[in-house]
């Protein structure tokens, strides 16, 4: 329904905003849809919640690991647009959660047991590659909006250390997701592309096993082929190996994000 809306909603700006496209579609040099390659780097301010599980109880990665909020986190994205309307989509992000704790009741993890009151320390990295293609149904100077398929890569590393006992556990899993979404961008002021709006959501349900899903939007300034950006981004993760439950990850991963792009 998010995705839905979203896209019905970016195509009905996109639609209303680019009557002056359709008859000057601006495919010039002075076009913001006119470039070959665009890459962005972002620093992430991840706020994080959810649990891990394997072969055992579920970890709460707030109240029983204490993993820390409000950390910084690189996301790329890099696009190769080969004619006006197709665009190749690489980007990624190297998640790395980190917690100290007290525990306060028994948990289970990997086959090892860490009691009331022990002391724990956690790493929880969820690295993220997505590869994909798009093309863009609307294209003009007004922005455009564009559906994409492709391929995401999770590789997810767990690890629990107890200060009390000196034991560890050590949980490593790696999947593949289809991934399919919706992205639009749109210059709000008429003859000018100075100011943007754009957003984008991409996910998929795969029934008892879980569902991946991530949006993110953002508002900027463009400085000749440069842009500044700051906006908002979300990630929600529920994947087991067994349909139903069993050993698996259910994090949620959000907060502001802060970008610079080249064009070009």
């Amino acid at each position: 329904m998010k995705a839905t809306f979203v896209s019905v909603f970016a195509a009905v700006l996109l639609s209303s905003h680019m009557g002056f496209a359709a008859v000057n579609p601006g495919t010039g040099p002075e076009s913001p849809e006119d470039f070959r390659v665009e890459i962005t780097g972002s620093a992430w301010l991840v706020n994080s919640g959810g649990a891990i599980q394997a072969t055992g109880t579920p970890i709460d990665l707030v109240n029983d690991l204490g993993v820390q909020q409000q950390q910084p986190t690189f996301y790329g994205k890099f696009v190769f647009k080969p004619t006006r309307r197709q665009r190749i989509v690489l980007e990624g992000t190297p998640f790395a959660l980190n917690g100290n704790n007290t525990v306060n009741r028994t948990l289970v993890y990997r086959g090892r047991t860490f009691n009331v009151s022990d002391t724990v320390n956690s790493n929880a990295d969820l690295n993220y590659f997505f590869g994909g293609y798009q093309f863009d149904v609307l294209s003009g100077s007004a922005g455009h909006l564009g559906f994409s398929v492709g391929g995401a890569y999770l590789g997810a590393t767990g690890t629990i250390q107890s200060l009390t006992a000196n034991t560890t556990a050590t949980k490593t899993q790696t999947i593949g997701l289809p991934l399919a979404g919706a992205e639009f961008r749109l210059f709000p002021i008429p003859g000018h592309h100075w100011l943007d709006l754009d957003g984008e959501v991409r996910g998929m349900g795969f029934g008892s096993y879980g569902h991946y899903v991530q949006a993110s939007g953002n508002g900027g300034v463009w400085f000749g082929h440069f842009g500044l950006q700051g906006g908002y981004r979300a990630v929600n993760a529920d994947l087991h190996e067994t349909g139903n439950g069993g050993s698996g990850i259910a994090v949620r991963l959000k907060g502001p994000i802060f970008s610079l792009a080249f064009k070009w």
